[in-house]
Protein backbone atom coordinates (compact mmCIF):
# COMPACT_ATOMS: atom_id res chain seq x y z
CA UNK A 1 0.00 0.00 0.00
CA UNK A 2 1.32 3.30 -0.89
CA UNK A 3 2.17 6.17 1.76
CA UNK A 4 -0.41 8.25 0.43
CA UNK A 5 -3.32 5.44 0.01
CA UNK A 6 -2.23 5.42 4.20
CA UNK A 7 -2.34 8.94 4.47
CA UNK A 8 -6.05 9.00 2.97
CA UNK A 9 -7.30 5.53 4.97
CA UNK A 10 -6.05 7.49 7.84
CA UNK A 11 -7.91 10.84 7.35
CA UNK A 12 -11.08 8.73 6.25
CA UNK A 13 -10.57 6.08 9.29
CA UNK A 14 -11.42 3.23 7.41
CA UNK A 15 -10.97 -0.39 8.97
CA UNK A 16 -11.16 -3.57 7.07
CA UNK A 17 -9.04 -4.78 4.45
CA UNK A 18 -11.57 -4.96 1.68
CA UNK A 19 -12.73 -1.34 2.69
CA UNK A 20 -9.45 0.31 2.19
CA UNK A 21 -9.57 -2.05 -1.47
CA UNK A 22 -12.45 -0.38 -2.00
CA UNK A 23 -11.78 3.01 -1.18
CA UNK A 24 -8.36 3.01 -3.08
CA UNK A 25 -10.09 2.03 -6.12
CA UNK A 26 -12.95 4.41 -6.21
CA UNK A 27 -9.64 6.56 -6.04
CA UNK A 28 -8.13 5.36 -8.71
CA UNK A 29 -10.41 5.25 -11.12
CA UNK A 30 -12.29 8.68 -10.31
CA UNK A 31 -8.96 10.07 -10.79
CA UNK A 32 -9.05 9.90 -14.41
CA UNK A 33 -12.37 11.83 -15.03
CA UNK A 34 -13.08 15.51 -15.01
CA UNK A 35 -16.81 14.92 -14.09
CA UNK A 36 -18.73 11.41 -12.93
CA UNK A 37 -21.63 10.22 -11.63
CA UNK A 38 -22.46 7.61 -8.91
CA UNK A 39 -23.90 4.99 -11.19
CA UNK A 40 -20.62 5.70 -13.79
CA UNK A 41 -18.30 4.55 -10.86
CA UNK A 42 -19.95 1.41 -9.47
CA UNK A 43 -20.12 0.22 -13.53
CA UNK A 44 -16.62 1.34 -13.68
CA UNK A 45 -15.88 -0.88 -10.29
CA UNK A 46 -18.28 -3.82 -11.64
CA UNK A 47 -16.02 -3.74 -15.12
CA UNK A 48 -12.22 -3.53 -14.19
CA UNK A 49 -12.38 -5.40 -10.71
CA UNK A 50 -15.09 -7.35 -10.90
CA UNK A 51 -17.27 -6.61 -8.08
CA UNK A 52 -21.01 -8.01 -8.08
CA UNK A 53 -23.12 -6.18 -10.16
CA UNK A 54 -25.80 -6.21 -7.02
CA UNK A 55 -27.50 -3.48 -5.67
CA UNK A 56 -26.25 -4.18 -2.33
CA UNK A 57 -22.65 -3.64 -3.71
CA UNK A 58 -24.15 -0.68 -4.90
CA UNK A 59 -25.24 0.52 -0.96
CA UNK A 60 -21.62 -0.33 -0.20
CA UNK A 61 -19.97 1.42 -3.09
CA UNK A 62 -22.53 4.75 -2.01
CA UNK A 63 -21.48 4.52 1.67
CA UNK A 64 -17.35 4.61 0.83
CA UNK A 65 -17.74 7.05 -1.66
CA UNK A 66 -19.62 9.44 0.74
CA UNK A 67 -17.26 8.94 3.37
CA UNK A 68 -14.48 10.36 0.76
CA UNK A 69 -16.91 13.09 -0.68
CA UNK A 70 -16.96 14.74 2.62
CA UNK A 71 -13.10 14.92 3.23
CA UNK A 72 -12.05 15.46 -0.19
CA UNK A 73 -14.02 18.40 -1.53
CA UNK A 74 -11.44 17.76 -5.16
CA UNK A 75 -13.60 14.69 -5.25
CA UNK A 76 -16.95 15.46 -4.62
CA UNK A 77 -16.39 18.40 -7.00
CA UNK A 78 -16.23 16.12 -9.92
CA UNK A 79 -19.42 14.20 -9.13
CA UNK A 80 -22.85 15.25 -10.23
CA UNK A 81 -26.28 14.17 -9.99
CA UNK A 82 -28.72 14.38 -13.29
CA UNK A 83 -31.75 12.84 -11.77
CA UNK A 84 -32.54 16.06 -8.98
CA UNK A 85 -33.29 19.06 -11.16
CA UNK A 86 -33.63 22.42 -9.82
CA UNK A 87 -36.22 23.82 -11.54
CA UNK A 88 -35.92 27.96 -11.94
CA UNK A 89 -38.67 30.33 -11.67
CA UNK A 90 -39.01 33.24 -13.83
CA UNK A 91 -37.65 36.31 -11.72
CA UNK A 92 -37.27 34.22 -8.89
CA UNK A 93 -38.75 35.22 -5.53
CA UNK A 94 -34.34 34.15 -4.05
CA UNK A 95 -34.88 34.09 -0.78
CA UNK A 96 -37.06 30.82 -0.43
CA UNK A 97 -36.93 27.82 -2.52
CA UNK A 98 -39.71 24.77 -2.78
CA UNK A 99 -38.53 21.26 -2.04
CA UNK A 100 -40.89 18.44 -2.90
CA UNK A 101 -40.00 14.44 -1.93
CA UNK A 102 -40.95 13.02 -5.55
CA UNK A 103 -41.12 14.61 -9.25
CA UNK A 104 -44.91 13.23 -9.10
CA UNK A 105 -45.65 16.12 -6.35
CA UNK A 106 -43.40 18.65 -8.38
CA UNK A 107 -45.08 18.57 -11.95
CA UNK A 108 -49.11 18.95 -9.98
CA UNK A 109 -47.18 21.87 -8.34
CA UNK A 110 -44.84 23.27 -10.96
CA UNK A 111 -47.51 25.96 -12.38
CA UNK A 112 -48.48 27.20 -9.12
CA UNK A 113 -44.46 27.77 -7.74
CA UNK A 114 -44.01 29.51 -11.08
CA UNK A 115 -46.99 32.17 -10.72
CA UNK A 116 -45.25 32.80 -7.36
CA UNK A 117 -41.73 32.90 -8.38
CA UNK A 118 -40.42 30.27 -6.66
CA UNK A 119 -38.13 27.48 -7.65
CA UNK A 120 -38.13 23.80 -7.00
CA UNK A 121 -35.94 21.15 -5.84
CA UNK A 122 -36.82 17.62 -6.43
CA UNK A 123 -35.64 15.03 -3.89
CA UNK A 124 -36.77 11.91 -5.09
CA UNK A 125 -35.98 10.55 -1.88
CA UNK A 126 -32.89 11.18 0.10
CA UNK A 127 -31.00 13.59 -1.77
CA UNK A 128 -27.79 12.95 -2.93
CA UNK A 129 -23.82 14.77 -2.40
CA UNK A 130 -24.38 16.63 -5.00
CA UNK A 131 -27.90 17.99 -5.37
CA UNK A 132 -26.83 19.30 -2.04
CA UNK A 133 -23.48 21.05 -2.66
CA UNK A 134 -25.62 22.88 -5.64
CA UNK A 135 -28.34 23.50 -3.43
CA UNK A 136 -25.59 25.29 -0.57
CA UNK A 137 -24.01 26.89 -3.97
CA UNK A 138 -27.33 28.58 -4.89
CA UNK A 139 -28.19 28.99 -1.48
CA UNK A 140 -25.40 31.28 -1.05
CA UNK A 141 -25.52 33.18 -3.99
CA UNK A 142 -29.16 33.87 -4.04
CA UNK A 143 -29.45 34.70 -0.08
CA UNK A 144 -31.74 31.31 0.54
CA UNK A 145 -32.84 31.75 4.19
CA UNK A 146 -36.00 28.83 4.33
CA UNK A 147 -36.90 25.59 2.11
CA UNK A 148 -40.19 25.08 1.98
CA UNK A 149 -40.80 20.98 2.36
CA UNK A 150 -43.48 18.84 0.37
CA UNK A 151 -42.91 15.25 1.40
CA UNK A 152 -44.96 12.02 2.81
CA UNK A 153 -45.92 11.26 6.66
CA UNK A 154 -43.58 8.28 6.75
CA UNK A 155 -40.89 7.38 8.38
CA UNK A 156 -38.73 8.19 5.42
CA UNK A 157 -40.59 11.36 4.81
CA UNK A 158 -40.04 12.65 7.86
CA UNK A 159 -36.00 11.44 7.91
CA UNK A 160 -35.79 13.22 4.47
CA UNK A 161 -36.80 16.97 6.15
CA UNK A 162 -34.31 16.29 9.01
CA UNK A 163 -31.12 15.27 6.58
CA UNK A 164 -31.87 18.37 4.54
CA UNK A 165 -32.25 20.53 7.29
CA UNK A 166 -29.13 19.14 9.16
CA UNK A 167 -27.15 18.88 5.31
CA UNK A 168 -28.12 22.73 4.53
CA UNK A 169 -27.59 24.54 7.82
CA UNK A 170 -31.03 26.38 7.03
CA UNK A 171 -34.66 26.17 8.59
CA UNK A 172 -36.59 23.74 6.84
CA UNK A 173 -40.27 23.78 7.36
CA UNK A 174 -42.68 20.89 5.95
CA UNK A 175 -45.69 22.53 4.66
CA UNK A 176 -47.58 19.15 3.79
CA UNK A 177 -47.95 16.83 4.86
CA UNK A 178 -48.97 17.70 8.53
CA UNK A 179 -50.56 15.77 11.18
CA UNK A 180 -52.08 18.89 11.67
CA UNK A 181 -53.95 18.30 7.82
CA UNK A 182 -53.93 14.64 8.55
CA UNK A 183 -56.54 15.06 11.14
CA UNK A 184 -58.41 17.66 9.60
CA UNK A 185 -58.84 16.14 5.89
CA UNK A 186 -58.10 12.69 6.69
CA UNK A 187 -56.43 10.79 3.64
CA UNK A 188 -56.36 7.77 3.07
CA UNK A 189 -53.52 5.97 4.67
CA UNK A 190 -51.29 3.16 4.21
CA UNK A 191 -49.97 0.42 6.76
CA UNK A 192 -45.95 1.46 7.65
CA UNK A 193 -44.05 -0.64 6.04
CA UNK A 194 -42.21 -2.40 9.07
CA UNK A 195 -38.81 -3.76 6.88
CA UNK A 196 -38.32 -0.38 7.13
CA UNK A 197 -35.10 0.31 9.63
CA UNK A 198 -37.01 3.84 10.84
CA UNK A 199 -40.32 2.24 11.53
CA UNK A 200 -39.47 1.50 14.64
CA UNK A 201 -39.13 4.96 15.89
CA UNK A 202 -42.00 5.98 13.78
CA UNK A 203 -44.95 3.10 15.14
CA UNK A 204 -43.83 4.57 18.86
CA UNK A 205 -44.55 8.16 17.87
CA UNK A 206 -47.66 8.08 15.44
CA UNK A 207 -48.83 4.20 15.21
CA UNK A 208 -48.75 1.74 12.56
CA UNK A 209 -50.11 4.16 9.67
CA UNK A 210 -48.70 6.53 7.35
CA UNK A 211 -50.00 9.32 4.64
CA UNK A 212 -48.58 10.07 1.33
CA UNK A 213 -49.57 13.60 -0.25
CA UNK A 214 -51.46 12.45 -2.94
CA UNK A 215 -53.70 11.01 -0.81
CA UNK A 216 -54.75 14.79 -0.20
CA UNK A 217 -57.74 15.80 -2.54
CA UNK A 218 -55.63 17.65 -5.46
CA UNK A 219 -57.72 20.86 -4.52
CA UNK A 220 -57.17 21.24 -0.85
CA UNK A 221 -53.55 20.17 -1.57
CA UNK A 222 -53.24 22.89 -4.15
CA UNK A 223 -55.08 25.03 -1.61
CA UNK A 224 -53.08 24.54 1.45
CA UNK A 225 -49.23 25.17 -0.69
CA UNK A 226 -50.74 28.08 -2.13
CA UNK A 227 -51.76 29.54 1.49
CA UNK A 228 -48.18 29.19 2.61
CA UNK A 229 -46.40 30.75 -0.84
CA UNK A 230 -48.56 33.42 -0.40
CA UNK A 231 -47.12 34.23 3.02
CA UNK A 232 -43.84 33.95 2.15
CA UNK A 233 -44.01 36.02 -1.15
CA UNK A 234 -45.11 39.51 -0.83
CA UNK A 235 -47.83 40.65 -3.13
CA UNK A 236 -45.73 43.63 -4.21
CA UNK A 237 -43.16 41.47 -5.41
CA UNK A 238 -45.32 39.31 -7.80
CA UNK A 239 -46.90 42.24 -8.89
CA UNK A 240 -43.83 43.95 -9.63
CA UNK A 241 -42.53 40.71 -11.42
CA UNK A 242 -45.34 40.05 -13.51
CA UNK A 243 -45.39 43.76 -14.81
CA UNK A 244 -41.37 43.13 -15.67
CA UNK A 245 -42.69 39.47 -17.60
CA UNK A 246 -44.97 41.63 -19.53
CA UNK A 247 -42.64 44.35 -20.53
CA UNK A 248 -40.26 41.85 -21.86
CA UNK A 249 -42.73 40.05 -23.78
CA UNK A 250 -43.75 43.64 -25.65
CA UNK A 251 -39.90 44.26 -25.90
CA UNK A 252 -39.15 40.77 -27.32
CA UNK A 253 -39.81 41.60 -30.97
CA UNK A 254 -37.28 44.83 -30.81
CA UNK A 255 -34.77 43.43 -29.10
CA UNK A 256 -34.22 40.26 -31.22
CA UNK A 257 -34.09 43.14 -34.34
CA UNK A 258 -31.23 45.17 -32.26
CA UNK A 259 -29.60 41.54 -31.33
CA UNK A 260 -29.46 40.98 -35.35
CA UNK A 261 -28.35 44.51 -36.02
CA UNK A 262 -25.17 43.95 -33.67
CA UNK A 263 -24.06 41.57 -34.57
CA UNK A 264 -24.28 42.16 -37.97
CA UNK A 265 -21.95 45.08 -37.30
CA UNK A 266 -19.93 43.75 -34.50
CA UNK A 267 -19.17 41.27 -37.33
CA UNK A 268 -18.29 44.11 -40.15
CA UNK A 269 -15.69 45.79 -37.40
CA UNK A 270 -13.94 42.28 -36.87
CA UNK A 271 -13.24 41.85 -40.51
CA UNK A 272 -11.66 45.52 -40.67
CA UNK A 273 -9.05 43.78 -38.15
CA UNK A 274 -10.50 46.08 -35.06
CA UNK A 275 -9.61 44.38 -31.85
CA UNK A 276 -12.42 42.97 -29.87
CA UNK A 277 -12.00 45.45 -26.98
CA UNK A 278 -12.49 48.21 -29.27
CA UNK A 279 -15.55 46.78 -30.96
CA UNK A 280 -17.07 46.37 -27.79
CA UNK A 281 -16.44 50.02 -26.63
CA UNK A 282 -17.20 51.34 -29.91
CA UNK A 283 -20.93 49.12 -29.89
CA UNK A 284 -21.61 50.17 -26.42
CA UNK A 285 -20.86 53.92 -27.33
CA UNK A 286 -23.19 53.95 -30.55
CA UNK A 287 -25.82 52.55 -28.50
CA UNK A 288 -25.35 54.40 -24.79
CA UNK A 289 -24.99 51.35 -23.16
CA UNK A 290 -22.85 51.20 -19.55
CA UNK A 291 -21.03 48.02 -19.21
CA UNK A 292 -20.56 48.10 -15.75
CA UNK A 293 -24.56 48.05 -14.88
CA UNK A 294 -25.20 44.56 -13.28
CA UNK A 295 -27.32 42.39 -15.91
CA UNK A 296 -31.40 42.57 -15.27
CA UNK A 297 -32.91 39.33 -13.95
CA UNK A 298 -33.38 36.64 -16.55
CA UNK A 299 -37.53 35.98 -17.52
CA UNK A 300 -36.84 32.17 -18.97
CA UNK A 301 -37.43 29.52 -16.71
CA UNK A 302 -34.83 26.61 -17.01
CA UNK A 303 -33.95 23.81 -14.97
CA UNK A 304 -30.48 23.51 -13.58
Amino acid sequence: MSKRSSKIFKAVKTKGRASRLLEARILQTSRNFPKLTVRQVFYLLVSRFRYSARRRTYKRLSYHLCKLRRKFPELNAKFHDPTRPFVKAPLPFSTIELWVEKDAIRSFLEDLARRHRIGIQVLRGFASLSMYRRALLRAAKRGVTKILYVGDFDPSGLLIESVAAREMGIQVERIALTMKQIERHKPLSLPVNRRDSRAKDYVKKYGRRCWEVEALRPRIFLKLVEKKLREYVPQEYLARANTKERAATIARPIVQRLVRGIRSEALRLMETGLEEGDIVKQLASKYDLNLEEPEPLEVENNAE
